[in-house]
């Protein structure tokens, strides 16, 4: 790994991004945090005499005139966030508030060191300044820049619709090159809560279950490998048959939008019949060993204990019950394999007045997600679930007759004799609020080569850096 030195890449066609990306790297940009790199839009909007707008948010679109000859031609905008997630190795002394991320090479790949790069989504930034600070033929362009993409998503939700003209929009916020994004998930996320008192019990066996070690993932990206699993499913389904059961406590989990990596659970039983009850968990857990042959999954004995609190067999098996008949993971894929249907099971905590649990479900088609939600919603009355917060995330549906796409794949087949693969993600991307807002907008989501986002890991590539730029500047000449 070496400094990377931008006077390398003074022949290549698709330099100004790369010393674009450079540039607004020295600038801080924590998710919630633009204020800075909003400033430098609005600067470099001044100097090009280009018109702009900005709003409360941090949010800024800076618009570009058409070439001469080309002023009829329908608007076309371009959209990245502004935002990046700050994450370092330990040990690597970086203020991300105030310390520039220096880029260094790698191979084909660009990167930092020991921290984050900014890649997502800094060079989709980099292109459209790079596209405004040009003077290639272009229609009238709208380059919009939204904020806390990384977190809230408050730029895109809240973003001025009026503000925008263009119908047909190319986020750049993809990090996989010769593919093109089509489709991502409706999602919807809970956080819900069960109400239930503890009592006083004296046992002589205390059982603790766990698992961990567990792939873990993303609940969009990750679905629908079924080999990563589900700690908590798996640990209320060894748990489902055991009668007179109680739960002492249990922890799990991380995030509403991670599958789970570690889970834990504390109980006894009855002492009738319990060496029966606890060789059927002996089983269920050797079938699961059996699946998951890197993952750790251990049932201990803990010792004598009296004046425990642990939840009443009613509360412990309602919490088991509704564990094992929540659908959980890709639930629907289409003919080609993608999933459209997801759920994810992500937290199974403890709050003072009873059980917290987190989870989502995910959707690329309207009728799918309908009939999941109602299914879903008569389980949590079921079990008295009090549902405390709720957040939805707007999705794309494909489009059958998509220009937009026909525009792009056109472009892509006439430079690299290639069809763009598309593509329809669990994930969320920030068009899904653009479509709500706009019904009529055409949305695609595209980009160059990254790899290992959001951790110091993160890269990405020169070569792929060039095939886009030189890919983009096609596009903007099919109007022609």
């Amino acid at each position: 790994m070496e400094l990377l030195k931008l006077e390398d890449y003074q022949n290549l066609d698709g330099k100004k991004v790369i010393q674009y990306f450079a540039e607004i790297n020295k600038i801080p940009r924590k998710s919630g945090e633009e204020k800075k790199i909003r400033e430098y839009l609005e600067t470099f909007a001044k100097e090009r005499n280009l018109n702009y707008v900005k709003d409360e948010y941090d949010n800024i679109i800076i618009y570009k005139p058409a070439t001469k000859g080309r002023e009829n031609e329908e608007t076309l905008a371009f959209q990245a966030h502004t935002d990046m997630i700050c994450e370092k190795d330990a040990g690597v002394q970086h203020d991300f508030s105030k310390d520039p991320i220096v880029l260094y090479k790698e191979g084909d790949n660009i990167t930092a060191n020991g921290t984050t790069l900014g890649a997502d989504n800094g060079i989709g930034v980099a292109y459209m300044l790079a596209i405004l600070d040009s003077n290639i033929s272009i229609p009238n362009l709208e380059c919009i820049f939204t904020v806390q993409e990384e977190t809230t998503m408050i730029g895109a939700i809240k973003i001025d619709e009026k503000n925008i003209k263009a119908r047909k929009i190319i986020s750049l916020d993809n990090g996989k090159e010769g593919k093109i994004l089509i489709s991502s998930a409706n999602c919807n996320e809970w956080i819900g809560r069960i109400e239930a008192d503890k009592e006083t019990i004296n046992v002589k066996k205390i059982y603790r279950l766990q698992y961990a070690n567990f792939l873990g993932g993303h609940s969009g990206g990750n679905i629908g490998d079924e080999k990563r699993g589900n700690p908590i499913k798996l640990a209320m389904e060894t748990l489902k048959e055991i009668s007179n059961i109680q739960i002492v406590k249990l922890m799990g989990g991380s995030r509403v939008n991670v599958i789970p990596r570690e889970f834990e659970v504390e109980f006894c039983i009855s002492e009738d019949n319990q060496e029966g009850e606890i060789n059927k968990i002996l089983e269920s857990i050797q079938k699961q060993r059996a699946m998951f042959k890197n993952e750790t999954i251990v049932l201990e004995t803990l010792p004598e204990a009296n004046n425990i609190q642990a939840y009443s067999i009613k509360t412990s098996r309602s919490i088991i019950d509704f564990i094992n008949q929540y659908k959980n993971g890709a639930l629907e894929r289409e003919e080609k394999g993608n999933v459209i249907l997801s759920a994810n099971l992500a937290v199974l905590t403890e709050y003072e007045k009873g059980i917290q649990i987190e989870f989502s479900e995910r959707s690329n088609q309207k009728d799918l997600e309908e009939k999941y939600l109602e299914t879903l919603t008569e389980l949590i009355k079921k079990y008295n679930i009090d549902i405390i917060w709720h957040q939805e995330l707007k999705g794309v549906e494909k489009k059958e007759n998509n220009a937009l796409l026909e525009k792009c794949q056109k472009a892509y087949k006439k430079l690299f004799n290639k069809t763009m693969e598309e593509i329809i993600s669990q994930g969320v991307v920030e068009g899904g609020f653009f479509v709500d807002k706009m019904p009529d907008c055409e949305y695609v989501c595209i980009g160059p080569n990254s790899y290992d986002v959001h951790s110091p890991r993160e890269r990405v590539s020169i070569s792929s850096i060039e095939k886009i730029w030189n890919y983009l500047k096609e596009v903007m000449k099919q109007g022609e």
